[in-house]
């Protein structure tokens, strides 16, 4: 039995340890393509309920509201750059639901807004990414 118990926890240890790195390398990835800045990254998830977000990441912010109807997720609201840096504010929503991407228009330079509105299913929590991207 105890040999069992051994195989058993060594298995459910091997895949949380890959689904564990399936997910710890996305922002890796992401990261050595020169895209996104690890330091200037910000992720969170989304609930469904009326409620207003404001959220920073050097060089900039974002402010939105996130409203539910029914089976429907809406996510309405600006990005800002807030630095002379020679980088852009993105926000992306994932929607885990419908497994696809939504992505802001590129705020840049300092003092620009872009606004937003994303639609989609509520039947799972979508995720928020604000990014420093590079300008161009």
């Amino acid at each position: 039995m105890n040999m069992n118990i051994r195989k058993f926890g060594l298995a459910a240890t091997g895949a949380l340890m890959a689904f564990g790195s399936l997910f710890a390398a996305t922002p890796a990835t992401a990261a050595a393509g020169g895209e996104v800045s690890a330091a200037a990254t910000k992720s969170w998830q989304l609930k469904c309920r009326d409620f207003q977000f404001n959220e920073a990441i050097p060089g900039g912010w974002t402010e939105f509201w996130v409203s539910c109807s029914g089976n429907t997720v809406t996510i309405k609201g600006k990005v800002y750059d807030s630095a002379s840096d020679n980088r852009c504010i993105v926000l992306k929503v994932y929607w885990p639901s419908e497994n696809r991407w939504d992505s802001s228009r590129k705020a840049c330079p300092k003092g620009t807004n872009q606004k937003f509105t994303f639609t989609g299913l509520k039947a799972a929590n979508p995720w928020a990414h604000l990014s420093s991207v590079a300008a161009g």
